[in-house]
This record gives C-alpha cells, sequence and structure tokens, in this order.
C-alpha cells in the first residue's frame, strides 16, 4: 500500500482509495475482496482473509498492471 500511495504521489495522481467490494464465508473466517481507487486509472480488486491483507492484494494488483512491480 506504501509503496501504491508514493507511485501515485510522484506522479502527481490522487491518492489511493480502499473499498470493501465483499465479505464472504464464516464470521469465524471470513474472505474480504477489496477495491483499489485513483482518479485516472482503472480500478484493480484483491482478496485476503482480512481488510489489510484484501487492501494490499488491490495495491500489489494495480502496481503489477500499471508495470512498477513483478507478478
Amino acid at each position: 500500500k506504501t509503496a501504491l500511495q508514493e507511485w501515485a504521489q510522484g506522479r502527481g495522481l490522487s491518492l489511493p482509495a480502499y473499498v470493501e467490494v465483499s465479505r464472504a464465508g464464516p464470521a469465524h473466517r471470513p474472505r474480504f475482496v477489496s477495491e483499489v481507487r485513483i482518479k485516472g486509472l482503472a480500478p484493480a480488486a484483491g482478496g485476503g482473509e482480512n481488510k489489510r491483507a484484501a487492501e494490499q492484494a488491490a495495491a500489489r494488483t494495480l502496481l503489477e498492471r500499471e508495470g512498477i512491480v513483478r507478478q
């Protein structure tokens, strides 16, 4: 998430905004899907066992798509 924020700021883009898209599974083991949005770019989604992991996965997806990090 930090790398994405620094990348966006370095290009004069808006700060990343994270939105919880869905939550599924039992209460003791939910699965989250979050989306990261930066104005001017297509959103990217990621999933994880908690909100933080889902947001990190979404940030990584966007960075990979933009060619900043490799898969």
